[in-house]
């Protein structure tokens, strides 16, 4: 066995920095007035957290509680809505380019919810007609009314977690909506003609072959999405999955998966993420984007300061985090994130470029922060041939985008490494 085949490509999901397990309580509590102050006239996107499914997942590690009480969700956008109200004042001279809705599961809301969700989101001055707007759903939540009413809204991008077209993995995987849900839902979404559609699917799945996922993939397909992501499972702390398919499945999987798309005109963007439009022209990463988030467990990056509610996996210690959202008067001070040092904002603009198809732009690096990132940093990755420099821009290989998830932890500074360590899961 040669040295690349002992080294896992899956060893966790690398997809932000610093992860939620390395945020910790702030004590004093944080004003957000300064941090406001720095970025007025700069852009921004805005996020809602709906955290609410009819069903947990058995793989989900997303701050999430199984609920469907309409009190509760009420009691919540009433909050959402005192929060936003606090919120929209201090960020007033920021211009908001894009905004998101995810969970849990957004279309959990009722009709007279959501109407109520966009008018929160016009305190902000945003509109989804305006600006562009994703919302996340799932597809026992795809209903035709619904759908329609995003639509008028002016909601450009829907995304569905659909992950298998088997129902024997979708099982495995603890997941409620069967296959004739998936199947009735991409119908009624295709035939409400969305702009921009996007699928996820999971390989990986314990009994999974690269015949069933490329099944679950050319049966996608058909449905014409504009993206598709595909996310290796996780055996992740407080989830109900405990076993998964070999490296070597996964990546025969992963490389069959891409082999497809790539044939089909898809632009591969980062291990996950397969995007078949024109705009992926126009996209970057800078690594130093600003987002502000309502509602629990969304994740704000205001500069330096980044601050969510306490992450948490199992659901009595989701349900008590929205309860303390909900008992909340000051939104103007926050309890909980992280406060990144110079050295950890260098990594953070490493990895979140680095990992995405355009890759590090070492001139910009030097502008922003005064000199080049250190070669040294990536000397294994180049030697084992994963990256290429291009124009004084350091790019993931096609093998090394297969790593993505190890070259990105390998990044990680030996301090938010020992939190992430020491974090209990409560």
């Amino acid at each position: 066995m040669n040295d690349q085949q002992q080294i896992s490509r899956y060893i966790s999901y690398m997809y932000s920095y610093p992860h939620k397990t390395a945020y910790r309580t702030f004590n004093p509590p944080v004003s957000l007035a300064p941090y406001f102050e720095r970025l007025v006239g700069g852009q921004a996107s805005l996020y809602f957290h709906i955290p609410f499914c009819a069903h947990k997942c058995g793989y989900c590690n997303l701050f999430s509680q199984q609920s469907c009480d309409g009190g509760r969700i009420s009691a919540y956008l009433r909050t959402m809505r005192r929060q936003a109200e606090q919120l929209s004042v201090a960020a007033q001279d920021l211009k908001f380019t894009s905004f998101a809705v995810g969970g849990g599961t957004p279309l959990i809301l009722n009709e007279k919810q959501l109407d109520e969700l966009f008018c929160i989101a016009e305190l902000f001055g945003v509109r989804p007609s305006e600006v562009f707007t994703s919302i996340e759903t799932s597809p026992e939540y795809a209903d035709k009314k619904v759908l329609q009413q995003l639509r008028t809204r002016g909601v450009e991008r829907l995304s569905m977690g659909v992950q298998s077209f088997n129902d024997a993995e979708l099982k495995k995987l603890k997941r409620r909506p069967v296959l004739a849900t998936v199947i009735d839902a991409l119908q009624n979404i295709r035939e409400a003609d969305f702009p921009q559609l996007n699928l996820d699917l999971i390989y990986g799945i314990e009994g999974q072959t690269v015949d069933s996922f490329i099944h679950s993939l050319t049966t996608a397909l058909t449905y014409r999405p504009d993206e598709l992501f595909i996310y290796p499972l996780y055996v992740r702390p407080g989830t109900r999955i405990d076993v998964r398919s070999t490296d070597d499945m996964c990546y025969a999987i992963y490389r069959s998966a891409r082999e497809l798309l790539v044939e089909q005109g898809f632009v591969q963007t980062s291990m996950r993420r397969f995007v078949k439009r024109k705009t992926v022209e126009l996209e970057f990463s800078c690594g130093d984007e600003t987002m502000l988030s309502c509602g629990s467990g969304g994740r704000s990056y205001l500069g330096d300061l980044h601050y969510a509610t306490p992450y948490a996996v199992r659901q009595e210690a989701i349900a008590g985090e929205i309860d303390r959202y909900i008992r909340t008067a000051d939104f103007l001070t926050v309890t909980n994130g992280y406060l990144l040092s110079a050295e950890e904002v260098q990594i953070r603009f490493i990895i979140k470029n680095l990992m995405y198809y355009r890759g590090l732009d070492t001139a910009e690096y030097e502008r922003r922060f005064g000199k080049e990132p250190d070669r040294t940093l990536f000397r294994e990755f180049t030697d084992r041939g994963w990256i290429e420099e291009k124009n004084r821009v350091l790019l993931l290989t096609e093998e090394g985008m297969a790593y993505s998830d190890y070259i990105g932890q390998s990044f990680v500074s030996p301090a938010v490494r020992r939190l992430m360590s020491e974090y209990i899961y409560p």
